[in-house]
């Protein structure tokens, strides 16, 4: 992919925020010769926080330990991989470059641990230490704000981005037209990563099929989204639609699974879209369960081009989509939510996942464990079972029920 193929490698080769750059070529050559204050690169996604971070890492030849959301789930294991690291020395004397990405997704069930984690790491270290984040007033990371000096990406310029599409167009050897270019620049709101994205999808293009990209607005048109998938039974327009959405995969997955069979006529066309769903249900999970991340490419082809290769066609054009009713059910009432976040509580300290996960994944799985105990007659011994091993009250388990 040409966002993988022409990541920087050089702090001077990142797109805009030419001020922030200034600063953090600075950053690097003070780093060299004594411990600076940590730094937090902040601002909306794809403007070039984490390749900034990295590029900074390789051009001052600092060794990089990099940990990401995935890594922040327990105190624990974020203690036994910072701590021996912060004072460490480096193989010929070289420097290490400690990077936290995504700090604003610290997990609430720390209780406070994890700070104390980082702060020991902040006193301790002779490394410069650098944290990313999207919003840099979340309260999850209030305990960082006077630690650290503040670095503010924004939207790149259209004008700007215009250019750098077509350098890359030039270099790949596309003929693209100026007003592909031109549109996508506009759409993707100053996001690069979107916008290269974007490029890789129309290469070859006419305007006519710009429309199949949307327009980009940070809230994410779920219906949008939703007729790339459906409406359009091709690949790439399909496998757009996962790149344009700030949806969550897992809750898109639920939109999709829900609106299936008011969209495909045929029975044949609703079951190749279930199995495709199913397929990349079970990616999704490796994925997320065993850090296998690669699987997340196979999750959103299967999701979204497979299941609009489903079609062939037999599409109804003029149904409306419905909200995913697992969610509706779950979440309908200020009880239901309330219940709904103490089942997630206790799950997440059971199954070591992300509660976002917890919704899409065990939700279902338990409701259909319930099913078969009422078809067997053994009803009370599994809600013993989810008594004795996840804490659930008989009123959350009705809750799943």
């Amino acid at each position: 992919m040409l966002i993988d193929k022409y990541a920087p490698t050089t702090l001077n080769q990142i797109v805009g925020n030419h001020d922030v750059v200034d600063r953090l070529l600075a950053f690097g050559s003070a780093a060299q010769s004594g411990k600076q204050k940590p730094i937090m690169l902040f601002g909306p996604p794809g403007v070039g926080k984490t390749c900034s971070a990295h590029a900074l890492a390789a051009s001052n030849g600092f060794e990089l330990l990099s940990l990401d959301a995935s890594d922040y789930r327990d105190a624990e294991s974020l203690r036994k991989t910072l701590l021996p690291a912060v004072n460490s020395s480096r193989l010929f004397g070289g420097k290490l470059l400690i990077l936290l990405d995504e700090i604003d997704e610290l997990s609430t069930k720390f209780d406070g641990n994890a700070e104390k984690v980082i702060l020991d790491v902040l006193e301790k270290t002779k490394y410069p230490v650098v944290f990313i984040a999207n919003d840099y007033w979340n309260k999850k990371i209030a305990f960082l704000r006077d630690k650290v000096e503040k670095f503010e990406f924004k939207r790149v310029d259209n004008g700007e981005l215009t250019a750098f599409l077509t350098s890359i167009a030039e270099k790949e050897g596309k003929k693209v037209e100026k007003e592909i270019i031109e549109n996508i620049a506009m759409r993707s709101n100053g996001d690069v990563r979107c916008a290269m994205n974007d490029l890789d999808v129309m290469f070859d293009a006419s305007p006519e099929l710009l429309s199949s990209l949307g327009i980009r607005n940070r809230k994410a048109e779920i219906f949008g989204v939703l007729d790339k998938i459906f409406l359009y039974s091709n690949f790439d327009t399909a496998r757009s639609a996962s790149i344009s959405s700030d949806l969550d995969t897992s809750m898109l997955m639920n939109w999709i699974e829900q609106n299936v069979p008011t969209r495909y006529n045929g029975k044949k066309e609703r079951l190749d879209a279930y199995d495709n769903l199913a397929r990349a249900s079970f990616f999704l999970h490796n994925a997320q369960r065993n850090n296998h991340y690669s699987y997340l490419r196979y999750s959103s082809i299967l999701m979204t081009s497979g299941v609009a290769l489903s079609a062939r066609g037999n599409v109804s054009y003029s149904s409306s989509y419905s909200f995913p009713e697992v969610i509706r059910q779950l979440a309908s009432s200020k009880k239901g939510r309330v219940v709904v976040s103490n089942i997630t509580t206790k799950l997440i300290y059971c199954v070591h996942t992300h509660k976002k996960n917890i919704y899409s994944e065990y939700f279902h799985l338990f409701r259909a464990m319930i099913a078969d105990a009422d078809k067997k007659g053994t009803r009370e011994e599994l809600n013993a079972m989810f008594q004795r091993t996840y804490g659930l009250t008989p009123d959350e388990i009705k809750a799943i029920a």
